[in-house]
């Protein structure tokens, strides 16, 4: 079940790269198993033509038609799947132009966990590593120490999800855990309203 709009455009790539995988080793091994049973060696076998023999230059083989269908379906392949990769990277990396209150948040990464400061000047130090984020609204966070990196997403279920780092920080990246605490947009405004700096 996806939570947020993000995950369902990467789970719909990743369905595309396993539906894809899937296809291309089916017809693989296929033509293998076939390959390997149409041209065994039998007693009755005699040696090809174009055996390799020392000393001698083999004659040329091949056919242009099978090396012309062979690109051609390799590049159908790869060009749906970089179409598909840079379609979902341009739409995470695009933020919306509007978001709601609170709904802007800055991602400070330290060695090794996450501190969240909110658009009204929140930086709640007795909760680091907790994200609280309203249901069905855009939620820009900025996340990359030293330089900007805006993406966003929609949560569209309640709940606590977990955060993880992806980036190979050092010794404590396995644990560099957070949570996306998933709120109700009533209670999530009660709760922002209620840390307004001063």
């Amino acid at each position: 079940m996806a939570v947020s709009s993000t995950q369902i455009q990467f789970d719909s790539l990743f369905g595309l790269f396993t539906y894809l995988a899937i296809v291309v080793s089916i017809i693989v091994f296929s033509l293998l198993l076939y390959f390997i049973v149409r041209f065994r060696d039998k007693p009755s076998s005699r040696t090809p033509e174009d055996t390799p023999i020392l000393g001698k230059i083999p004659p040329s083989r091949g056919h242009a038609r099978s090396v012309v269908i062979t690109v051609s379906l390799s590049t159908i392949i790869l060009a749906a799947l970089i179409v598909g990769s840079f379609g979902a990277i341009d739409n995470i990396l695009t933020p919306p132009q509007q978001v709601c209150q609170g709904c802007a948040i800055e991602v400070t990464a330290h060695q090794f966990y996450w501190q969240f400061t909110y658009d009204n000047g929140t930086k709640p130090y007795h909760a680091l590593d907790i994200l609280r984020v309203p249901l069905g609204q855009k939620i820009v966070p900025d996340a990359i120490p030293g330089r900007t990196n805006t993406i966003w997403f929609r949560p569209d279920t309640t709940g606590n999800f977990t955060i993880q780092c992806y980036e190979l920080c050092g010794p404590g990246h396995a644990t560099m855990k957070g949570t996306l605490m998933v709120m109700p947009f009533t209670v999530y405004m009660a709760w922002y309203n209620s840390t307004v700096v001063h």
